[in-house]
């Protein structure tokens, strides 16, 4: 029996020095291998909510009320047009011809003239050259009294080239259109249809309220003061 003892005694002490030693450190924490979440977890729903507080939250500014939007001025109005310009014009005269050539013609609309004291709707043409057979003018200088002047019968009365401006009343005759006439009356409420650079009129009447530019030359002028009676002066 004395010799069992220590045999047990060391082959206890051979098993404990075999097994690894055991450690006292706690093992390691999760939170070394994998990080931990950010997101906030929602509280349980056995905890109560939070009591409400006396004091109302601030509103919100969308839920401001905004005082009503206020009426833009008013935008004054524009002023008026200015009155569109009116032609210096006298009295009206009336040229009568067997021929009537015009060149460089331009029709350049309806405009205001200044007519005896009053405003009257005329053409405005312009023109190059004026060709005027057997000219015969005749204008009323005073109740019942007419100044007329007449070139030598036959004869061609020119204006001589440049730019001139002819305010016209009424046009009226025989538009020659390749040898063919045609019967034309023109005036502010029938005007022109077309625009030509040259035109031909036979057997015309134009009242005129004035004829800007240019030089008249009359072959032969005979001019008189021609009463409804009898001619009163010639010369």
């Amino acid at each position: 029996m004395m010799r069992t003892q220590p045999l047990a005694a060391v082959a206890m002490v051979a098993v404990l020095a075999l097994q690894p030693p055991s450690s006292t450190e706690p093992p390691p924490s999760s939170e070394t291998s994998s990080p931990a979440p950010t997101t906030t977890a929602p509280p349980s729903s056995s905890e109560p909510p939070p009591a409400s507080s006396s004091t109302p939250p601030p509103a919100s500014s969308s839920a401001q009320s905004t005082p009503p939007t206020a009426e833009p001025p008013s935008t004054p109005a524009p002023p008026p047009p200015a009155p569109a310009p009116v032609a210096a014009g006298g009295r009206e005269w009336t040229l009568t011809a067997s021929r009537l050539d015009l060149g460089g013609l331009n029709f350049v609309g309806v405009v205001d003239a200044l007519v005896n004291g009053q405003v009257l709707k005329v053409l405005k043409f312009t023109a190059g050259d004026m060709k005027i057979k057997d000219l015969v003018q005749t204008a009323e200088i005073s109740p019942g009294v007419k100044l007329v002047t007449a070139a030598r019968p036959g004869s061609t009365s020119t204006v001589s080239p440049g730019r001139i401006e002819l305010y016209t009343v009424q046009l009226k005759g025989n538009l020659d259109l390749l040898g063919i006439k045609i019967p034309v009356d023109y005036t502010a409420a029938h005007p022109p249809p077309l625009n030509v650079p040259f035109v031909t009129f036979t057997e015309v009447t134009v009242r005129n309220t004035d004829l800007i530019g240019g030089t008249l030359k009359i072959p032969g002028a005979r001019i008189s003061v021609v009463s409804d009676q009898a001619p009163v002066a010639r010369r």
